[in-house]
Protein backbone atom coordinates (compact mmCIF):
# COMPACT_ATOMS: atom_id res chain seq x y z
CA UNK A 1 0.00 0.00 0.00
CA UNK A 2 1.19 3.59 -0.39
CA UNK A 3 4.39 2.11 -2.53
CA UNK A 4 6.58 4.69 -3.98
CA UNK A 5 8.73 2.61 -6.11
CA UNK A 6 11.72 2.70 -3.59
CA UNK A 7 12.08 -0.94 -2.54
CA UNK A 8 15.24 0.74 -0.71
CA UNK A 9 12.56 1.95 1.87
CA UNK A 10 10.17 -0.56 2.48
CA UNK A 11 9.16 -1.92 5.37
CA UNK A 12 6.99 -4.79 4.28
CA UNK A 13 9.97 -6.67 3.39
CA UNK A 14 8.55 -8.93 1.20
CA UNK A 15 9.57 -11.45 -1.10
CA UNK A 16 5.59 -11.96 -2.63
CA UNK A 17 4.71 -7.76 -3.42
CA UNK A 18 3.06 -7.60 -6.28
CA UNK A 19 3.06 -3.71 -6.72
CA UNK A 20 3.35 -3.08 -10.86
CA UNK A 21 5.97 -0.50 -10.82
CA UNK A 22 5.95 -0.67 -14.82
CA UNK A 23 5.64 2.51 -16.95
CA UNK A 24 3.75 2.91 -19.64
CA UNK A 25 5.54 3.83 -22.97
CA UNK A 26 5.04 7.00 -25.33
CA UNK A 27 2.20 7.04 -26.90
CA UNK A 28 3.49 7.03 -30.16
CA UNK A 29 5.75 3.90 -29.47
CA UNK A 30 5.06 0.30 -30.57
CA UNK A 31 8.01 -2.17 -28.98
CA UNK A 32 7.46 -5.90 -29.75
CA UNK A 33 10.02 -7.49 -27.27
CA UNK A 34 12.68 -5.52 -24.84
CA UNK A 35 16.08 -7.38 -24.46
CA UNK A 36 18.15 -6.32 -21.34
CA UNK A 37 22.10 -7.03 -21.91
CA UNK A 38 23.61 -7.18 -18.46
CA UNK A 39 26.92 -8.34 -16.60
CA UNK A 40 28.08 -8.11 -12.98
CA UNK A 41 31.01 -6.15 -13.65
CA UNK A 42 32.52 -3.50 -16.50
CA UNK A 43 35.06 -4.26 -19.27
CA UNK A 44 33.41 -7.45 -20.39
CA UNK A 45 32.11 -6.54 -23.36
CA UNK A 46 28.72 -5.71 -22.58
CA UNK A 47 28.33 -2.83 -25.23
CA UNK A 48 30.03 -4.71 -27.83
CA UNK A 49 27.16 -7.55 -27.58
CA UNK A 50 24.50 -5.04 -27.59
CA UNK A 51 26.02 -3.87 -30.79
CA UNK A 52 26.71 -6.82 -32.25
CA UNK A 53 23.21 -8.19 -30.84
CA UNK A 54 21.07 -5.42 -32.70
CA UNK A 55 22.85 -5.50 -35.69
CA UNK A 56 22.77 -9.25 -36.34
CA UNK A 57 19.06 -9.01 -36.13
CA UNK A 58 18.65 -5.97 -37.87
CA UNK A 59 20.88 -7.75 -41.12
CA UNK A 60 17.95 -11.11 -40.26
CA UNK A 61 15.39 -8.12 -41.08
CA UNK A 62 14.03 -6.95 -37.82
CA UNK A 63 13.87 -3.37 -36.97
CA UNK A 64 16.03 -2.70 -33.88
CA UNK A 65 16.28 -0.03 -31.49
CA UNK A 66 18.85 0.45 -28.41
CA UNK A 67 18.53 1.95 -25.39
CA UNK A 68 21.97 2.86 -24.03
CA UNK A 69 21.14 2.83 -20.15
CA UNK A 70 24.68 2.97 -19.13
CA UNK A 71 24.18 6.63 -18.43
CA UNK A 72 27.85 7.27 -17.36
CA UNK A 73 29.77 5.81 -19.95
CA UNK A 74 27.77 5.64 -22.94
CA UNK A 75 29.83 4.42 -26.05
CA UNK A 76 26.76 3.32 -28.09
CA UNK A 77 26.78 6.45 -30.13
CA UNK A 78 30.51 6.31 -31.11
CA UNK A 79 30.06 2.47 -32.52
CA UNK A 80 27.31 3.13 -34.62
CA UNK A 81 28.92 6.29 -36.15
CA UNK A 82 26.20 8.41 -34.36
CA UNK A 83 26.74 12.17 -33.57
CA UNK A 84 24.96 15.60 -32.55
CA UNK A 85 22.04 15.78 -30.29
CA UNK A 86 18.55 14.28 -30.44
CA UNK A 87 15.94 15.96 -31.70
CA UNK A 88 11.93 15.69 -30.84
CA UNK A 89 8.71 17.61 -30.40
CA UNK A 90 6.36 18.26 -27.33
CA UNK A 91 5.34 14.73 -28.46
CA UNK A 92 8.22 13.04 -27.28
CA UNK A 93 11.86 12.42 -28.16
CA UNK A 94 13.34 10.84 -31.83
CA UNK A 95 16.34 8.36 -31.46
CA UNK A 96 18.63 9.13 -33.81
CA UNK A 97 19.68 6.54 -36.33
CA UNK A 98 22.86 5.04 -37.53
CA UNK A 99 24.01 5.35 -41.40
CA UNK A 100 22.12 1.38 -41.86
CA UNK A 101 18.64 2.50 -39.80
CA UNK A 102 20.03 1.39 -35.87
CA UNK A 103 17.42 3.62 -33.88
CA UNK A 104 19.72 4.58 -30.66
CA UNK A 105 18.76 6.34 -27.50
CA UNK A 106 22.11 7.74 -25.18
CA UNK A 107 22.63 10.38 -22.65
CA UNK A 108 25.54 10.98 -25.23
CA UNK A 109 22.79 12.52 -27.24
CA UNK A 110 21.77 15.11 -24.77
CA UNK A 111 24.93 16.80 -24.27
CA UNK A 112 26.37 20.02 -25.71
CA UNK A 113 29.56 18.47 -26.32
CA UNK A 114 30.67 14.51 -26.35
CA UNK A 115 33.50 15.08 -24.03
CA UNK A 116 31.52 16.76 -21.43
CA UNK A 117 31.21 14.09 -18.18
CA UNK A 118 27.85 12.88 -16.77
CA UNK A 119 28.11 14.30 -13.25
CA UNK A 120 24.76 13.01 -11.67
CA UNK A 121 23.93 10.98 -8.38
CA UNK A 122 21.98 7.84 -8.69
CA UNK A 123 18.48 8.59 -8.30
CA UNK A 124 19.01 11.20 -11.21
CA UNK A 125 20.48 8.73 -13.70
CA UNK A 126 17.76 6.48 -12.69
CA UNK A 127 15.39 9.14 -13.76
CA UNK A 128 16.64 9.55 -16.72
CA UNK A 129 16.54 5.95 -17.56
CA UNK A 130 12.76 5.87 -17.22
CA UNK A 131 12.96 9.05 -19.38
CA UNK A 132 14.09 7.08 -22.29
CA UNK A 133 11.43 4.56 -22.04
CA UNK A 134 8.47 7.08 -21.39
CA UNK A 135 9.59 9.80 -23.68
CA UNK A 136 11.14 8.21 -26.45
CA UNK A 137 9.12 7.59 -29.29
CA UNK A 138 10.20 4.22 -30.15
CA UNK A 139 8.38 3.48 -33.24
CA UNK A 140 7.49 0.22 -35.02
CA UNK A 141 10.45 -1.56 -33.56
CA UNK A 142 10.79 -5.00 -33.01
CA UNK A 143 13.51 -6.10 -31.25
CA UNK A 144 14.52 -2.81 -28.12
CA UNK A 145 17.85 -3.85 -26.11
CA UNK A 146 18.69 -2.23 -23.45
CA UNK A 147 22.15 -1.54 -22.79
CA UNK A 148 23.01 -2.21 -18.42
CA UNK A 149 25.51 -0.51 -17.02
CA UNK A 150 27.90 -2.93 -15.03
CA UNK A 151 26.53 -4.09 -11.61
CA UNK A 152 23.09 -4.58 -10.01
CA UNK A 153 22.59 -1.04 -8.70
CA UNK A 154 20.02 1.95 -9.49
CA UNK A 155 19.85 1.58 -13.18
CA UNK A 156 19.41 -2.21 -13.45
CA UNK A 157 16.61 -2.33 -10.85
CA UNK A 158 14.66 0.43 -12.30
CA UNK A 159 15.02 -1.31 -15.91
CA UNK A 160 13.53 -4.19 -14.44
CA UNK A 161 10.82 -2.66 -12.47
CA UNK A 162 10.38 0.28 -15.05
CA UNK A 163 10.36 -1.96 -18.50
CA UNK A 164 8.75 -4.88 -19.25
CA UNK A 165 12.08 -6.65 -19.88
CA UNK A 166 11.20 -9.66 -21.83
CA UNK A 167 14.53 -11.54 -21.14
CA UNK A 168 18.05 -10.66 -20.71
CA UNK A 169 21.88 -11.71 -22.23
CA UNK A 170 24.59 -11.93 -19.45
CA UNK A 171 27.94 -11.16 -20.90
CA UNK A 172 30.55 -12.65 -19.09
CA UNK A 173 34.67 -13.72 -19.63
CA UNK A 174 36.56 -16.01 -18.77
CA UNK A 175 38.32 -15.42 -15.60
CA UNK A 176 36.86 -17.29 -12.24
CA UNK A 177 36.40 -13.74 -10.53
CA UNK A 178 34.23 -12.53 -13.67
CA UNK A 179 32.06 -15.99 -13.35
CA UNK A 180 31.46 -15.18 -9.63
CA UNK A 181 30.12 -11.95 -11.12
CA UNK A 182 28.03 -13.73 -13.39
CA UNK A 183 26.05 -15.40 -10.24
CA UNK A 184 25.37 -12.61 -8.86
CA UNK A 185 23.46 -10.88 -11.91
CA UNK A 186 21.85 -14.59 -12.19
CA UNK A 187 20.62 -13.91 -8.62
CA UNK A 188 19.48 -10.40 -9.50
CA UNK A 189 17.33 -11.88 -12.35
CA UNK A 190 15.75 -14.20 -10.57
CA UNK A 191 15.00 -12.39 -7.48
CA UNK A 192 13.19 -9.98 -9.89
CA UNK A 193 11.27 -12.85 -11.79
CA UNK A 194 12.96 -11.69 -15.19
CA UNK A 195 14.11 -14.82 -17.58
CA UNK A 196 17.52 -15.09 -17.96
CA UNK A 197 17.99 -16.54 -22.21
CA UNK A 198 21.51 -17.38 -21.77
CA UNK A 199 24.99 -16.29 -21.11
CA UNK A 200 27.32 -15.19 -23.55
CA UNK A 201 31.30 -15.13 -23.07
CA UNK A 202 33.36 -12.09 -24.84
CA UNK A 203 37.03 -12.54 -24.81
CA UNK A 204 37.18 -16.44 -25.03
CA UNK A 205 39.86 -17.18 -26.90
CA UNK A 206 42.25 -15.85 -29.55
CA UNK A 207 42.04 -17.73 -33.05
CA UNK A 208 45.47 -18.46 -34.10
CA UNK A 209 45.97 -16.87 -37.93
CA UNK A 210 47.81 -19.80 -39.05
CA UNK A 211 46.77 -23.16 -37.34
CA UNK A 212 43.71 -21.95 -36.28
CA UNK A 213 43.87 -23.27 -32.59
CA UNK A 214 41.92 -21.66 -30.60
CA UNK A 215 44.42 -20.20 -27.34
CA UNK A 216 42.76 -19.33 -24.11
CA UNK A 217 44.43 -16.25 -23.20
CA UNK A 218 42.21 -15.56 -20.18
CA UNK A 219 42.93 -19.03 -18.81
CA UNK A 220 40.07 -22.25 -18.60
CA UNK A 221 36.38 -20.91 -18.27
CA UNK A 222 34.52 -22.03 -15.79
CA UNK A 223 31.26 -20.83 -16.96
CA UNK A 224 29.79 -24.07 -18.33
CA UNK A 225 29.42 -24.97 -14.19
CA UNK A 226 28.28 -21.80 -13.05
CA UNK A 227 25.79 -21.87 -16.18
CA UNK A 228 24.62 -25.60 -15.04
CA UNK A 229 24.34 -24.58 -11.44
CA UNK A 230 21.76 -21.79 -12.18
CA UNK A 231 20.27 -24.19 -15.04
CA UNK A 232 20.68 -21.65 -17.74
CA UNK A 233 22.32 -22.00 -20.91
CA UNK A 234 26.54 -20.62 -22.67
CA UNK A 235 24.72 -19.62 -25.87
CA UNK A 236 27.63 -18.40 -27.47
CA UNK A 237 31.56 -17.57 -26.67
CA UNK A 238 33.34 -14.84 -28.76
CA UNK A 239 36.55 -15.28 -29.67
CA UNK A 240 38.76 -11.81 -29.32
CA UNK A 241 39.14 -9.93 -32.45
CA UNK A 242 41.14 -6.66 -33.22
CA UNK A 243 38.55 -5.92 -36.49
CA UNK A 244 35.51 -5.12 -33.76
CA UNK A 245 37.67 -2.24 -32.07
CA UNK A 246 39.21 -1.27 -35.37
CA UNK A 247 34.80 -0.96 -36.67
CA UNK A 248 33.95 0.71 -33.15
CA UNK A 249 36.42 2.97 -33.03
CA UNK A 250 35.12 4.39 -37.30
CA UNK A 251 31.50 4.22 -35.92
CA UNK A 252 31.14 0.83 -38.55
CA UNK A 253 30.57 -1.66 -35.99
CA UNK A 254 27.66 -2.70 -38.37
CA UNK A 255 29.97 -3.73 -40.97
CA UNK A 256 30.97 -6.32 -39.27
CA UNK A 257 30.33 -8.78 -41.33
CA UNK A 258 30.72 -12.43 -38.93
CA UNK A 259 28.03 -14.39 -37.43
CA UNK A 260 29.47 -14.60 -33.75
CA UNK A 261 26.00 -14.65 -31.98
CA UNK A 262 24.27 -17.03 -34.22
CA UNK A 263 23.16 -18.87 -30.96
CA UNK A 264 21.65 -16.18 -29.18
CA UNK A 265 20.32 -14.43 -31.99
CA UNK A 266 18.28 -17.85 -33.09
CA UNK A 267 17.07 -17.91 -29.10
CA UNK A 268 15.64 -14.41 -29.26
CA UNK A 269 14.15 -15.40 -32.78
CA UNK A 270 12.05 -18.42 -30.88
CA UNK A 271 10.90 -15.89 -28.29
CA UNK A 272 6.53 -16.00 -28.22
CA UNK A 273 5.08 -13.59 -30.42
CA UNK A 274 3.59 -10.87 -28.70
CA UNK A 275 0.00 -10.40 -30.36
CA UNK A 276 -0.63 -6.93 -31.57
CA UNK A 277 -4.23 -6.15 -32.60
CA UNK A 278 -4.53 -3.05 -34.89
CA UNK A 279 -8.05 -1.22 -35.94
CA UNK A 280 -8.20 1.22 -38.52
CA UNK A 281 -11.08 3.26 -38.74
CA UNK A 282 -12.51 3.15 -42.56
CA UNK A 283 -14.77 5.21 -44.99
CA UNK A 284 -16.87 3.29 -47.14
CA UNK A 285 -14.26 4.15 -50.25
CA UNK A 286 -11.79 2.16 -48.20
CA UNK A 287 -9.57 5.47 -46.86
CA UNK A 288 -8.83 5.69 -43.52
CA UNK A 289 -11.67 7.74 -42.17
CA UNK A 290 -12.38 10.01 -38.51
CA UNK A 291 -14.73 9.19 -36.45
CA UNK A 292 -18.74 9.05 -38.28
CA UNK A 293 -21.54 7.35 -38.28
CA UNK A 294 -20.83 5.36 -41.65
CA UNK A 295 -17.60 4.90 -40.63
CA UNK A 296 -16.31 1.07 -40.56
CA UNK A 297 -13.85 -0.54 -37.88
CA UNK A 298 -11.96 -3.38 -38.87
CA UNK A 299 -9.41 -5.35 -37.03
CA UNK A 300 -5.88 -7.23 -37.65
CA UNK A 301 -3.83 -9.24 -35.84
CA UNK A 302 -0.08 -9.87 -36.01
CA UNK A 303 -1.37 -13.68 -35.71
CA UNK A 304 -4.76 -13.92 -36.78
CA UNK A 305 -4.85 -11.33 -39.89
CA UNK A 306 -8.20 -10.36 -39.32
CA UNK A 307 -10.05 -10.25 -36.40
CA UNK A 308 -13.35 -8.76 -37.70
CA UNK A 309 -14.09 -6.38 -40.37
CA UNK A 310 -17.18 -3.97 -41.32
CA UNK A 311 -18.61 -3.27 -37.31
CA UNK A 312 -20.24 0.11 -37.59
CA UNK A 313 -20.98 2.40 -34.32
CA UNK A 314 -22.86 5.36 -33.32
CA UNK A 315 -21.02 6.48 -29.71
CA UNK A 316 -17.68 7.15 -28.53
CA UNK A 317 -18.69 4.75 -25.72
CA UNK A 318 -19.60 2.20 -28.41
CA UNK A 319 -16.53 2.15 -30.56
CA UNK A 320 -14.29 2.32 -27.22
CA UNK A 321 -15.97 -0.67 -25.55
CA UNK A 322 -15.58 -2.71 -28.88
CA UNK A 323 -12.10 -1.74 -29.16
CA UNK A 324 -11.59 -3.17 -25.54
CA UNK A 325 -13.42 -6.25 -26.58
CA UNK A 326 -11.10 -6.68 -29.65
CA UNK A 327 -8.22 -6.61 -27.10
CA UNK A 328 -6.93 -3.87 -29.75
CA UNK A 329 -3.42 -1.93 -29.07
CA UNK A 330 -3.72 0.39 -31.79
CA UNK A 331 -6.10 2.65 -33.80
CA UNK A 332 -5.80 4.39 -36.86
CA UNK A 333 -7.30 6.92 -37.70
CA UNK A 334 -7.46 10.86 -38.26
CA UNK A 335 -8.94 13.66 -37.21
CA UNK A 336 -10.58 12.45 -33.96
CA UNK A 337 -12.01 14.81 -31.28
CA UNK A 338 -10.19 15.62 -27.70
CA UNK A 339 -13.13 13.27 -25.88
CA UNK A 340 -12.57 10.21 -27.76
CA UNK A 341 -8.45 10.82 -27.93
CA UNK A 342 -8.83 10.83 -23.56
CA UNK A 343 -11.04 7.92 -24.12
CA UNK A 344 -8.60 6.15 -26.38
CA UNK A 345 -5.74 7.09 -23.18
CA UNK A 346 -8.00 6.12 -20.56
CA UNK A 347 -8.79 2.40 -22.30
CA UNK A 348 -4.63 2.34 -22.53
CA UNK A 349 -5.27 2.39 -26.30
CA UNK A 350 -2.54 4.02 -28.34
CA UNK A 351 -3.81 6.36 -31.33
CA UNK A 352 -2.10 6.85 -34.77
CA UNK A 353 -4.01 9.87 -36.35
CA UNK A 354 -1.40 11.00 -39.02
CA UNK A 355 -2.44 8.69 -41.44
CA UNK A 356 -3.97 8.78 -44.83
CA UNK A 357 -4.25 7.03 -48.05
CA UNK A 358 -6.24 3.30 -48.38
CA UNK A 359 -7.15 1.72 -45.16
CA UNK A 360 -5.55 -1.86 -46.53
CA UNK A 361 -2.26 -0.44 -47.42
CA UNK A 362 -1.78 1.69 -44.23
CA UNK A 363 -3.11 -1.74 -42.23
CA UNK A 364 -0.48 -3.95 -44.20
CA UNK A 365 2.92 -1.39 -43.60
CA UNK A 366 2.26 -0.81 -40.25
CA UNK A 367 2.04 -4.68 -39.12
CA UNK A 368 4.72 -5.32 -41.24
CA UNK A 369 6.88 -2.71 -39.20
CA UNK A 370 7.85 -0.72 -42.52
CA UNK A 371 6.24 2.57 -42.57
CA UNK A 372 8.77 5.39 -41.81
CA UNK A 373 7.04 8.75 -40.24
CA UNK A 374 8.34 11.96 -41.48
CA UNK A 375 9.85 13.76 -38.80
CA UNK A 376 8.22 16.86 -40.44
CA UNK A 377 8.42 18.61 -37.18
CA UNK A 378 12.40 18.66 -36.66
CA UNK A 379 13.35 18.95 -40.29
CA UNK A 380 14.72 22.37 -41.40
CA UNK A 381 14.13 24.08 -44.65
CA UNK A 382 16.87 26.75 -46.13
CA UNK A 383 17.03 29.69 -43.68
CA UNK A 384 14.81 27.81 -41.18
CA UNK A 385 15.02 29.37 -37.64
CA UNK A 386 13.06 26.29 -36.39
CA UNK A 387 9.88 28.43 -35.75
CA UNK A 388 7.19 26.25 -37.89
CA UNK A 389 4.32 29.11 -36.85
CA UNK A 390 5.80 31.93 -39.13
CA UNK A 391 6.70 29.63 -41.66
CA UNK A 392 5.25 31.14 -45.34
CA UNK A 393 6.69 27.81 -47.28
Amino acid sequence: MGCNGDCSSCSEKSKNCNTDLREKPNRYSSVKKIIGVVSGKGGVGKSMVTALLASTMQKRGYKCGILDADITGPSIPKMFGIHGQARGTEEGLFPSSSKKGMKVMSSQLLLERETDPVVWRGPVIAGLVRQFWTDVIWDGIDYLFVDMPPGTGDVPLTVFQSIGVDGIVIVTSPQQLVSMIVEKAVKMAEMMKIEVLGIVENMSYVECGDCGKKIEVFGHSNIDEVAKRHKVEVLDRMPIDSRLSTLSDQGDIESFDKDLLKNTCDKLEALPVNVLNVAVLMNKDGEVSSFEKEANLNVYSTVKRMVISGKGFNEITDLVGLLKECKVHVLIAKELNNQLKQELEKAGILLRDSYNGPAQSVLRDYLVGSEEKEDEATSKCDGCDGDCSSCNK
